[in-house]
C-alpha cells in the first residue's frame, strides 16, 4: 500500500487551523458539522466510542464528547491541527476522554486504529485520492454507523 498522500501539511497549515479554532470558539460548529453530529446523535452518542477520520481541530470530536460519547479518537494526517486541538480539549476539560492520532492513513493502515461505535468523516472523502479505500476502511471500523459528508452539495 502506498503511504499517506502528500501535501496535507502544506494545504492545511497552522494558520488555517488557528482560523478554524477561532471560528469554532466564536460560532460553534458549522452547519454541515452540526448535521453530521445530529445524525451521529440519532444513532446514539451516549456512552459510544467515536472515531473521526480527518477531524482537523477536533470540533466534532469535542461536541460528541459534550453530548455524551464515552471516548473519541481523531485520526489526522496534518500535524498543523494538533496545537489548536490540544488547546480546545484543555479548554473544555475533555483531554482525558479524547485521543489524537497523527500521521496514520486509515485506508493504508487500518490495523493502526481500533474500531468504534460511530465513524465520522466530515469533508475528507473529497480530499483523499482513494475514496473507495477510505470509505471501505471506515465501514470496517464502524460497529453501528459511518457518517460522512461531501462538500459541494448544499452542506
Amino acid at each position: 500500500m502506498p503511504g499517506p498522500p502528500s501535501g496535507y501539511d502544506r494545504e492545511f497549515d497552522d494558520r488555517f487551523a488557528r482560523r478554524l479554532a477561532r471560528e469554532y470558539r466564536r460560532d460553534g460548529l458549522t452547519a454541515s458539522a452540526q448535521l453530521i453530529l445530529d445524525f451521529a446523535a440519532s444513532v446514539g452518542l451516549e456512552g459510544a466510542s467515536v472515531l473521526e477520520i480527518g477531524g482537523g481541530i477536533g470540533d466534532i470530536q469535542l461536541e460528541a464528547l459534550k453530548r455524551g460519547a464515552a471516548h473519541t479518537t481523531n485520526v489526522e494526517l496534518s500535524s498543523a491541527y494538533e496545537p489548536e486541538a490540544a488547546r480546545l480539549l484543555d479548554e473544555a476539560g475533555l483531554r482525558g476522554r479524547a485521543t489524537r492520532v497523527l500521521g496514520v492513513d486509515v485506508a493504508g493502515e487500518p490495523e493502526a486504529v481500533e474500531p468504534a461505535d460511530i465513524v465520522v468523516l466530515h469533508r475528507v472523502v473529497c480530499c483523499y485520492p482513494d475514496y473507495r479505500g477510505l470509505l471501505g476502511a471506515a465501514a470496517d471500523h464502524g460497529r453501528r454507523a459511518v457518517v460522512f459528508s461531501h462538500p459541494g452539495h448544499g452542506l
